[in-house]
């Protein structure tokens, strides 16, 4: 058994539009693919840090998936209490949503300070085997965890946006 963690761009550094454009579509069948696969072969934690876009997208597939890998668990990797303070509605009750779904959640700090994202990016390598990271090789947090997780030898395995 191992575990797996996930990173990945904020909606608004992707090239999607909405939640049926084809390409995010394509994106999230790509990603149900590779994390049924990692299950087949053993996965049984997953971690993510509930981030809008890639992080949630994820953990909705691990949540679906529980229906028929009972086994699997989730955990909310979240940097700050006060994470979705700031969100619209909409992606505050998803938020919600999948956090009342989480087998575990893990807060790195109480409210927001300036090294409180960077923790939970370490966090969530350290947690894990293998790093699922959607990937387009541009600076930021992505780019700082996923490079992270080569210097921890962590297996990382890139999802192309498109």
């Amino acid at each position: 058994m191992y575990s797996v963690s996930f990173t990945g761009h904020r909606p608004e550094k992707l090239p999607f539009f909405c939640e049926d454009d084809p390409m995010l579509v394509d994106l999230k069948d790509r990603l149900r693919k590779q994390v049924e696969k990692l299950i087949k072969e053993g996965a049984d934690c997953f971690y993510s840090g509930m981030a809008r876009g890639v992080d949630m997208w994820c953990a909705e597939i691990v949540i679906e998936l529980k229906d028929k890998y009972p086994n699997i668990n989730l955990t909310a990797v979240i940097p700050c209490k006060t994470q979705a303070k700031k969100w619209d509605n909409n992606s505050m009750n998803r938020y919600l949503d999948i956090l009342s779904k989480c087998d575990k959640t893990i807060y790195i700090s109480d409210s927001y300070n300036k090294t409180c994202m960077l923790k939970r990016d370490r966090a969530l390598v350290e947690l894990c085997d293998v790093l699922i990271a959607v990937f387009d090789g541009t600076k930021g947090g992505t780019k700082y965890t996923v490079d992270y997780a080569g210097k921890m030898r962590k297996k990382v395995i890139i999802i192309e946006p498109m």
